[in-house]
């Protein structure tokens, strides 16, 4: 089935005190599951319609809006994809100049905002006269330069116009480097978004009876000039952002800030408009934009359709358990609670962790009270229902546990054993295990046919990552209940092979020892750590070392040395740091500064010469590069998109380098060391 079209259809309403109205309507033909997107067709259509409203001189005003749930999603992206710069340029054109002859327009304009409204969307509302939003529109966002490319049809010359630079650059630059931060009705009215905020059980009447006030001049609606007084403040603080998430790997949101600042200045309408078609040809068919797209398709489409998912039928959980009620135990059980609301089990070996547990779990429940997005007597409900027990019979009747205890194989394959003594024969068993083979955890057991992985990455709640781990004897209804929770728990499901590391750890791993590797040659911790966020990555190896915790890195490092030795060696240095006790390499409160224990005992290679940056670098993608191409010549992964999925959802990889692979094969790494790129035409997942 072909992508839908959207149209702009125009019906003509007659109000009594203001005359014949005309009422645009943004529509594809489906329901809010399919957004509305504006591609050339759909900009088409709407220079035909504005034609036909120009053309009837008994028309008064007009109100552009959209299907239920939807105003519009901005540009379709997929006519993005491998695009020329004058296509890019003729397509950008192409929006402004419809969007020019909407805001033209000899009577009012007014856009009701119905619902979600993203990029192109936002830019076509910020060319009517006025806007209304409903209390329940959302998300709303510009999303542009999280994709390496800018809100290239007017955004950036007509939001700071309207709500001024500070706000501008909010939308424009640190929402969208914050992980494409996305707001709702009431914030986007505080900002000036919109002149009314109506309720959305008699919406369009209200925003149509208002567009009546306006013409007859019953009502005006006046805005006060932009305070500017503070923009060189403003500028500055959004070019940190910039350098801060993308450490100039992408140049889209530099330009982004420029456009803003032209606008703030004072500068002309036109000449800024004119400087976004100029940027937007530059940036579309570039590298990082071309990245973005493939990995917007990746997360937001692919994982979603879960190509792997077996033809099987899940099982129904009614009642679910979690052995071990650490910190990570007691994060999966707020999840699964507030997710599937069925009665949970907590079970642990100590009560005071279980209090501790009890205390974090319904801790969770209250923010979710007070944040609005839980009913106070659903909550208590919901606390009710919750069992904190020493006792493994307490489990029985559950259909699915899963494991959060220590990474030792001893410790979890006797949890599964006393597992199995309680619990119903078709009951499913979970591992949480970050690298532990899940086989060998269910070998002892009668039925290792329902076991399998379930990987989340810390913290559980903000981490859109699930490692669906596959083990040899896992059924396929099994599988399949395992693709099901990873939707209700709202997470990205990816299958993966039972093997050390999985995916995202075995490539973080192969990327630390790389990088251990210039350490050891006598380059500052620092340096390194530098000289890979040159790549545009968040935080350097050394950095994140002390989020993951250096007992945690030196003990994957053991499971994967025992995989792989030859390619994963045992790294006497960072055996060390895992005995030091410290939280990390730096001690943070001298400023980013390692503490003098680690400086003191790492050992450096007599006569090793330290690595320039790009050497650094270079190493540290070879290796990666080296290892993706055994992952898939293993089968961890059906295909490369698996690889890019998981590190973009699960180790923060940005966007504009699309993951490791699409990286690799962009750059021309995968070409010069394999001959070919890692990322074929054919997704191999997808059959």
């Amino acid at each position: 089935m072909s992508d839908p079209v959207t149209t702009f259809k125009v019906s003509y309403p007659v109000s009594p005190s203001a005359g014949r109205l005309a009422l645009l309507t943004m529509d594809n033909g489906h329901d809010h599951t399919k957004p509305t997107t504006l591609g050339v067709d759909a900009l088409a259509s709407l220079e035909r319609a504005l034609d036909e409203v120009a053309a009837q001189s008994d028309v008064k005003g007009l109100l552009l809006t959209g299907k239920p749930f939807v105003f519009a999603a901005g540009a379709d992206l997929n006519q993005f994809a491998d695009v020329s710069p004058e296509d890019a340029r003729y397509g950008v054109s192409a929006g402004h100049d419809a969007f020019r002859r909407l805001a033209s327009l000899e009577v009012p304009t007014l856009a009701a905002i119905n619902g979600a409204t993203l990029g192109g969307g936002l830019e076509l509302a910020l060319h009517c006269d006025y806007r209304t939003l409903s209390e329940t529109a959302g998300p709303i966002a510009f999303p542009e330069v999280f994709l390496s490319i800018l809100p290239g049809w007017g955004g950036t010359q007509l939001a700071p116009r309207l709500l001024g630079s500070r706000a501008a650059l909010q939308l424009i630059i640190h929402n969208a480097l914050s992980n494409n931060r996305m707001i709702q009705a009431r914030e986007a009215f505080d900002l000036g978004l919109a002149d009314r905020l109506l309720a959305p059980v008699d919406f369009l009447e209200q925003s149509l009876a208002l567009l009546e006030r306006l013409i007859t001049g019953e009502e005006t609606i006046t805005r006060p000039a932009p305070d500017e007084r503070h923009l060189d403040e403003a500028l500055t603080e959004a070019r940190k952002v910039a350098d801060d998430r993308t450490h100039g790997a992408t140049p889209a949101p530099y330009r982004a800030i420029d456009l803003v600042e032209h606008a703030a200045r004072g500068g002309d309408l036109e000449e800024g408009r004119q400087g976004e078609i100029d940027a937007m040809a530059e940036l579309v068919p570039a590298r990082q934009a071309q990245a973005s797209i493939y990995a917007f398709n990746l997360v937001q489409s692919r994982v979603r359709k879960q190509p792997w998912k077996p033809d099987a039928e899940p099982k129904r959980l009614q009642r679910i358990g979690v052995v071990g009620a650490g910190l990570m135990g007691s994060q999966l059980g707020a999840l699964w609670l507030q997710r599937y609301q069925v009665p949970l089990v907590m079970k642990d070996l100590d009560q005071e962790v279980l209090a501790r547990s009890q205390s974090t779990i319904e801790g969770e429940l209250d923010k979710r009270v007070q944040r609005g997005r839980l009913d106070a007597a659903k909550a208590e409900w919901l606390k009710s229902v919750v069992t904190y027990t020493v006792d493994d019979a307490d489990l029985a009747g559950c259909d699915l546990v899963i494991e959060a205890v220590v990474e030792r194989m001893d410790v979890k394959k006797r949890v599964f054993a006393d597992l199995e003594r309680v619990l119903a024969p078709d009951a499913v068993l979970a591992t949480n295990t970050s690298s532990l083979s899940v086989a060998e955890m269910a070998a002892d057991l009668q039925h290792p046919e329902r076991v399998l992985g379930l990987h989340f990455f810390n913290p559980v709640s903000a981490m859109p990552l699930l490692e669906v781990v596959r083990p040899p004897h896992v059924s396929d209804g099994t599988m399949a209940t395992g693709f099901a929770a990873a939707k209700t728990l709202r997470k990205s499901g990816v299958q993966v092979a039972d093997a050390p590391g999985f995916v995202v750890n075995r490539i973080l791993m192969r990327f630390m020892g790389a990088c251990g590797d210039a350490a050891n040659r006598g380059n500052a911790f620092a340096d390194i750590d530098d000289a890979i966020k040159g790549l545009g990555l968040p935080m350097g190896p050394f950095e994140l070392l002390g989020l993951v915790g250096l007992e945690v890195g030196a003990h994957v490092l053991r499971v994967m040395h025992e995989g792989y030795p030859d390619r994963f060696p045992l790294d006497a240095n960072f055996q060390m740091l895992a005995e030091t006790g410290l939280p990390g390499v730096y001690d943070w409160d001298r400023g980013r500064v390692p503490y003098d224990e680690i400086r003191e005992r790492w050992q450096v290679l007599e006569g090793a010469e330290p690595l320039t940056p790009d050497q650094i670098r270079t190493q540290a993608l070879e290796a990666v590069a080296d290892e993706a191409r055994h992952m898939l010549d293993e089968g961890v992964v059906a295909d490369a998109r698996d690889i890019d999925t998981c590190m973009i959802l699960g180790a923060g990889w940005p966007f504009f380098n699309g993951g490791i692979c699409k990286h690799l094969d962009q750059i021309g790494l995968s070409e010069k060391l394999f001959g070919e790129p890692l990322v074929g035409p054919h997704d191999r997942a997808a059959g």
